[in-house]
């Protein structure tokens, strides 16, 4: 990234994020760079706040939600955590509402192991029939199974992570059957990502989880978010640079 470049709002524009000493981020963003990529400055940071532990070692927020625009590369920071999360040899349960979205994020998450130089059939094993996708890490035991949710879809399974991708469509009835799937784990989190919700948005979870934690109403709970304060014009530059944190990576004015 050269110097001249313009960079959106690196920080969020709303946040709430428990006071913390210790991050596992470092830690994740080492497996993902090994793929090649480079995490941009506002991951690295968001992620400190998710990966945030107490002097047990134990997540300082066992919930943390986040809202970006689109296409500005908020599943990145989700592949960094269950990079790492495999690395332990946790268990993670990645959901989605559309089965195009779980499938993309297995390929790519697969696409991940392969870059970091492990080999399918020797380092790790994967299942590819859509909606029953999972990955497993053999030298750790580290295992992720990607899901579209249901009302059902969780009920009976357990895991250390929680992934809620597209958020903006979680609905009360798939949080009932989810919300129990991290209870076992000795560490649990779930993390919530989705965009601001529009009129036809399905869900309601992530719009109430968002208000209870900036009011100061959810235990252990963290949320970010990149958002306008106002409605605004269209063409309003300013407006791109401050609710678009990837702009000058790689989104542009054009």
């Amino acid at each position: 990234m050269t110097a001249n470049v313009r960079l959106g709002n690196q920080y969020p524009t709303q946040s709430v994020i428990i006071p913390f000493t210790e991050s596992r981020s470092e830690e994740a963003i080492g497996f993902y760079e090994k793929t090649g990529l480079e995490s941009y400055e506002w991951q690295r940071e968001m992620l400190k706040g998710v990966m945030a532990v107490d002097d047990d070692g134990l997540w300082v927020h066992q919930k943390f939600g986040y809202s970006l625009p689109r296409r500005n590369g908020k599943t990145e920071i989700v592949y960094m955590l269950e990079l790492w999360a495999l690395e332990q040899g946790l268990s993670i349960l990645h959901t989605a509402h559309r089965i195009s979205t779980s499938h993309s994020s297995f390929e790519k998450l697969k696409k991940y192991l392969e870059d970091s130089g492990y080999v399918e059939g020797e380092d790790f094993n994967s299942i590819k029939a859509k909606g029953q996708e999972r990955l497993e890490l053999y030298h750790s035991g580290g295992v992720i199974q990607f899901r579209t949710r249901t009302s059902s879809g969780g009920l009976g399974e357990g895991f250390d992570f929680l992934v809620i991708d597209e958020a903006q469509e979680y609905t009360t009835e798939q949080e009932a059957a989810l919300k129990y799937t991290v209870t076992d784990s000795k560490n649990p989190m779930m993390v919530m990502t989705g965009t601001p919700p529009t009129p036809v948005s399905s869900g309601t979870v992530f719009t109430h989880f968002r208000e209870k934690t900036l009011f100061g109403q959810s235990k252990y709970a963290g949320w970010a978010e990149w958002s306008v304060d106002a409605e605004k014009d269209i063409n309003d530059v300013e407006a791109w640079y401050n609710s678009n944190p990837s702009m000058g990576y790689h989104l542009n004015e054009r």
